[in-house]
């Protein structure tokens, strides 16, 4: 029910159905979504990720908002509430990459999980809800943004170091969620130096959005796919080259509109495509896992 409820709205965009229509449906599969996060999280008394809801909430309202933006409702644009949004995921990936990758990395290699520190979990994720904040205020001085995308660039750099990545190079069901989290940092301190450029600030969203969003979706699909399946998590196919293509196509559709921006088109394309084989990849390597029972015979 919750994947037709993804899917319908999609569907109806192409045709004659009311966007007021299309919003109710769009919402009632975040609710749905909700729900069944929040059942879980409380039959499993596993409380702290009861802020996940507080998260889906938000988007809720905000996906109500981006429908009334499109009747030119809200007291701001479509592109302030898009941007916030962006930062919205950013955070997602942040509380969650926080959680689970160096928890992954240490268990795969027999590494010390290194212990979280309050003031970098600050410094790496409160700069991303003010970022979130200030996209609806466009005319208040640049230098705030600044100041945040260095502190917040930084401290995420210096909590994906210590997550100890560099030690995961022979797995990459591990290296690839470092190596799209990079996304994140790299992205907030490339903003910054490219502040006073509007082209490049505008494209470099892309490296948010494809790099460090669908990288770490990919990643994490990936490796939870063999491990809900009861499969032995590193064991599986090789599915390196799908990464790899994903973070390429990344770096052509952000580096390649920068300096030949000329070539606009031909980047999207190659971007796209790449994009495309990755998640195909996912469906026909993956899919069929999803689709049948558990080799270990548990219900799932």
């Amino acid at each position: 029910m919750i994947a037709a409820l993804w899917l319908l709205p999609r569907i109806l965009f192409w045709t004659d159905t009311p966007l007021s229509v299309i919003a109710l449906i769009d919402g009632a599969f975040l609710l749905a979504v909700g729900w069944e996060v929040g059942f879980r999280v409380v039959k499993a008394k596993r409380w702290r990720n009861l802020f996940f809801i507080l998260m889906l909430a938000v988007a809720l309202i905000a996906n109500f908002a981006s429908y009334a933006t499109v009747k030119g409702m809200p007291p701001f644009s479509a592109n302030a509430l898009w941007q916030a949004m962006l930062w919205w995921f950013m955070l997602l990936i942040s509380i969650m990459g926080g959680r689970v990758i160096p928890f992954f990395t240490a268990k795969r290699f027999q590494l010390d999980v290194k212990k979280s520190l309050l003031w970098l979990d600050i410094a790496a994720n409160l700069p991303l809800v003010l970022l979130a904040v200030l996209s609806f205020f466009p005319l208040l001085d640049k230098q705030i943004s600044l100041v945040l995308l260095w502190v917040g660039g930084v401290a995420q750099l210096i909590r994906l170091i210590r997550w100890q990545g560099y030690k995961s190079a022979s797995e990459p069901l591990v290296w690839s969620l470092h190596l799209f989290y990079l996304a994140l940092p790299v992205g907030m301190l490339a903003k910054a130096l490219s502040i006073d450029s509007v082209w490049a600030s505008h494209t470099l969203i892309h490296l948010f959005a494809m790099g460090a969003l669908a990288g770490v979706i990919l990643a994490m699909i990936s490796r939870v796919t063999m491990g809900h399946t009861g499969r032995a998590i590193y064991q599986g196919p090789r599915f390196w080259y799908a990464f790899l293509l994903l973070a390429l196509a990344t770096i052509v559709r952000v580096v390649g509109p920068i300096f030949w921006p000329q070539l606009l088109g031909t980047w999207v394309v190659i971007a796209a495509v790449g994009w495309g084989i990755s998640f195909g990849a996912y469906v026909v390597v993956f899919g069929p896992m999803l689709c049948k029972a558990r080799p270990d015979g548990h219900p799932g």
